[in-house]
């Protein structure tokens, strides 16, 4: 028993160091080829300005739900603050492109609508406003909400869940490239 726990533990350094495993301590140094303790989001940036969305389709209203959205998102979910284009490090600007809604299922007798999707369509921009670079372009980045009109539920209802989902999906978007 006791040859036994020797040659494990014997073994063990170098069953640990084999691992890929390596960290020199400081976070300043990353090291190559390794793990790394670093944030998910970008360290040079602190804050965010976001001005509401522009809106190319008929239905009104949803630019200003979605900018409230993503600026809820960013405050709750990221390390950013949302500030005034004018005090803010970067600009966050998008517009909705589309909105469809289809229909994934009917009754089958008097063929009403009992489950339909919205599928929202969005292109945004992520700009560094002190050196002008882009940090991220997405074009046509989709988010998609089902909804039962059978139980009551309107496009309304639809079109919320579905902004809030792309809020989210579009703060998550503003994490460092790995």
């Amino acid at each position: 028993m006791r040859r036994g726990c020797l040659i494990l533990f014997s073994l063990l350094p170098l069953i640990i160091g084999g691992c890929g495993y390596s960290h020199p301590g400081d976070n300043s140094k990353p090291t190559s080829g390794a793990y790394q303790w670093h944030s998910l989001y970008r360290e040079d940036v602190q804050s965010v300005a976001v001005p509401i969305f522009t809106n190319r389709e008929y239905t009104r209203g949803l630019e200003f739900s979605l900018t409230k959205s993503v600026v809820n998102a960013i405050e709750a979910h990221s390390p950013y603050k949302v500030l005034p284009r004018e005090k803010a490090d970067t600009v966050l600007e998008g517009e909705i492109t589309q909105v469809r809604v289809s229909t994934l299922s009917r009754e089958y007798v008097q063929a009403v609508p009992q489950e339909q999707m919205v599928l929202l369509t969005v292109n945004f921009r992520w700009k560094d406003l002190r050196t002008g670079q882009i940090l991220l372009e997405r074009k046509d980045f989709q988010q998609t909400a089902t909804y039962y009109p059978t139980v009551g539920e309107g496009q309304f209802e639809g079109n919320q869940d579905a902004i809030e989902k792309l809020g989210f999906a579009i703060a998550r978007e503003l994490r460092a490239d790995w």
